[in-house]
């Protein structure tokens, strides 16, 4: 054994990933009041470097960009954090529920609610809700990306291939996805 740390203390749903040479972890019982965030520095001597313990989500997975943890709660609040300290920078409420997990394309995150909508946020130092588009149906999933979507306009087509049947739609303009 290299090195053990104990503190993950309840259930785990979303999955653990490394940023910035750290273990990010999530824990927690579904109920929003005992969730946290860990995040471990690994190695010889092995110590937590931070911990989140408000707002911290229970199934969505975080996700980092350039010295950034975004965390999604499951009650629609979004904690950033500076990876380097731990230094909470926002929190905002984005609204709904969430059960899938946010992913990155570039600088943009995109997240689904359980209502259907998807919330696109600026991953970066200064809040910034760049949009919200209705998928005309629930989702408890996470957004799909793949190589083959190499534009931001593969990525608005294939989301906005994701709402309702095409004979369901009254004018197709309606169902763009709509980002600044």
């Amino acid at each position: 054994e290299n090195w053990a740390l104990n503190e993950l203390h309840v259930r785990t749903v979303g999955s653990p990933f490394v940023a910035d040479g750290l273990i990010i972890g999530t824990t927690g019982n579904g109920g929003g009041g005992s969730n946290y965030m860990v995040a471990v520095r690994p190695g010889k001597s092995a110590h937590v470097a931070f911990k989140i313990t408000t707002q911290a989500p229970y199934v969505p997975t975080p996700v980092a960009h350039d010295g950034l943890l975004f965390l999604w709660s499951d009650r629609g609040i979004v904690t950033c954090v500076d990876t380097s300290d731990g230094k909470v920078i926002w929190k905002k409420r984005v609204g709904g529920n969430f059960f899938g997990s946010p992913v990155r394309v570039g600088d943009r995150l995109y997240c689904i609610s359980e209502a259907g909508d998807v919330v696109v946020l600026s991953a970066s130092k200064q809040f910034k809700q760049l949009g919200k588009n209705e998928l005309g149906e629930g989702s408890r999933s996470t957004p799909a990306t793949a190589a083959t979507v190499a534009s931001e306009a593969k990525l608005k087509a294939a989301i906005a291939a994701l709402g309702p049947k095409p004979d369901e739609y009254p004018e197709q303009d309606e169902h763009e996805l709509h980002v600044e």
